[in-house]
């Protein structure tokens, strides 16, 4: 399977956050990736067609004919990376502060290609769509990952996936 994106190819990617920590758990993190990449929709000609944001990974299919979505991606998870650590050290409610504080500056220490820390595992394997079979299977994978994680009963119950009509990001149409 090919994992080598061209800017125009539709793709289903996966961005995880360094060993699996469940960062996403408050709305003001949430809120974060939604915001970004509603700026990379705006400003980087990113197309999201789908997507769901778990607690600590985050899958897509999304497309850009203007940009090369390797691009995209780098530029999404160094941006939010820096966003999510400031988030994190300024949230007087964060009551795992501390241990995700180090957790990153371990991780960043420990990657050459980082200079402080380190938030989103290295990579985010696209896998390129290249059938309406292949298309569906990752459609339903997304929107069926909170019901298999037993956090809703149906898709559509949970608020970040493109699967909920409520959700504060608003993906494009197929």
């Amino acid at each position: 399977m090919q994992n080598s994106a061209k800017s125009n190819d539709l793709i289903f990617a996966t961005l995880t956050i360094i060993n699996w920590i469940d960062i996403f758990t408050r709305d003001e993190y949430k809120l974060l990736i939604t915001n970004s990449l509603r700026f990379c929709i705006a400003n980087k000609g990113l197309r999201v067609f789908d997507y769901v944001l778990m607690t600590n990974h985050l899958h897509i299919i999304a497309q850009s004919d203007i940009k090369p979505m390797s691009d995209i991606l780098r530029d999404f998870k160094t941006f939010t990376a820096k966003e999510l650590y400031k988030a994190i050290q300024n949230n007087p409610k964060e009551s795992r502060k501390e241990w995700m504080v180090q957790q990153f500056t371990k991780a960043g220490r420990d990657n050459p290609a980082n200079k402080e820390i380190q938030i989103w595992q290295n990579g985010s394997y696209p896998v390129i769509l290249y059938s309406r079979e292949m298309i569906e299977q990752k459609r339903n994978y997304i929107y069926q990952n909170p019901v298999r994680a037993g956090i809703v009963a149906e898709p559509n119950h949970y608020l970040y996936s493109s699967a909920n009509l409520n959700s504060p990001l608003k993906c494009s149409e197929w």
